[in-house]
């Protein structure tokens, strides 16, 4: 059932809120320029049947009282910042918090909770907008994000480009949707069939702020180098996993990290296949490292996880797969450069790319 337009009509911050829809003859992609989040993705499984293949919102009233990440794009910093704060060139820069004493996603300005600026709107092509300003979010300096999404046969392109104002500021972006490739009326993600292209992952705190350090993949629980699913990988069992009251996947596992913040090569991060639908996503993009989700404390309570068309999400209903720079990594030298001066523009890629395969693996 596709989303209707009409009940996402409405104002927040008193700018003017909309669904915009891109389709061709493979997809179809709807996005909300609130927070310019994903909230449907119409995707055709192996029999040829249309599947909605990610979690979301069917109105503006229950996007604004459910989770400010689910479908968003997620700016100035995705993840999170120790201590709600970090030093460029021996200046010490507090942010505001709003993950306990930590800053996450931005903090409480961040993109996700922001209208964006419809700056274009075409069959196959959206391309939003959205200034953030110190005197807002409190990071140095303004920065102007520009976001496109467009559709290229059956992916999803997703381009954006920030370019700073006035004082150097860290920037890490990425794009958080929640995806269940059975459809989002399914249950549980947890027999998709993972693959991941790092051979390190970032081990974290309880208050999921990074160590200092990374540790390699190989015999662990974050090895999905080759395809297993969730649930064999969670089977295995690890410490890390074990940081919340349910077990689950929230880290960061590294897939290039890089010397520079110079654009990148475009290159395959992981592979996402549910069993059932016989759908199949790659997720390429140009960031260093992709932070792997499983949503364990999702539990069903409302308004929070409520979903479209009466669905309710409990734990375990998705996998987000968030292409990014390093948590924490204004903090963490060894994490590689996230500082853009200045009259820099930082450039970046995210791309969907979906198709199917038979029962017996093969990719068609």
């Amino acid at each position: 059932m596709r989303l209707d337009p009409s009940r996402f009509i409405g104002r927040v911050h008193q700018r003017d809120v909309a669904l915009c829809v891109l389709r061709n003859d493979h997809i179809e992609l709807a996005v909300c320029n609130h927070g310019a989040r994903i909230l449907q993705l119409l995707v055709p499984d192996r029999a040829g049947v249309v599947r909605d293949v990610v979690l979301g919102h069917d109105s503006l009233a229950q996007l604004l009282a459910g989770m400010p990440s689910m479908g968003a794009f997620i700016g100035r910093y995705a993840n999170r910042l120790a201590g709600a704060g970090f030093v460029i060139d021996g200046t010490r820069h507090p942010v505001p918090a709003n993950d306990g004493p930590h800053c996450l996603h931005g903090g409480p300005a961040g993109s996700r909770h922001q209208v964006f600026d419809v700056l274009a709107h075409q069959a196959q092509r959206l391309c939003l907008g959205w200034t953030f300003r110190s005197s807002e979010d409190g990071f140095p300096g303004d920065v102007d994000l520009e976001v496109s999404y467009r559709l290229e046969g059956s992916a999803v392109v997703i381009d954006y480009r920030a370019t700073v104002r006035e004082a150097a500021t860290p920037l890490s972006f990425t794009c958080h949707p929640f995806f269940n490739l059975e459809g989002e009326q399914s249950a549980s993600a947890l027999d998709h069939a993972l693959q991941i292209e790092a051979d390190r992952f970032v081990p974290v705190g309880a208050d999921r702020i990074p160590l200092g350090r990374l540790e390699p993949v190989t015999g662990t629980a974050f090895d999905f180098r080759a395809p297993r699913t969730v649930r064999e990988a969670l089977a295995q069992d690890h410490p890390q996993l074990r940081l919340g009251p349910v077990p689950g996947f929230d880290h960061t596992l590294v897939t290039s990290l890089s010397d520079g913040l110079a654009p990148s090569t475009v290159r395959r991060q992981a592979r996402l296949a549910a069993p059932r639908s016989g759908i199949v996503m790659e997720v390429w993009s140009d960031a260093p490292a992709l932070q792997l989700y499983t949503c364990a404390p999702m539990d069903g309570s409302l308004p929070r996880h409520a979903g479209k068309h009466g669905r309710i999400h409990g734990r375990d209903a998705a996998v987000c797969l968030e292409p990014q720079r390093l948590p924490d990594a204004p903090n963490q030298p060894a994490f590689g450069p996230c500082v853009v001066m200045p009259g820099q523009t930082l450039p970046g890629r995210i791309e969907y790319r979906f198709g199917v395969q038979d029962r017996v693996g093969a990719a068609r």
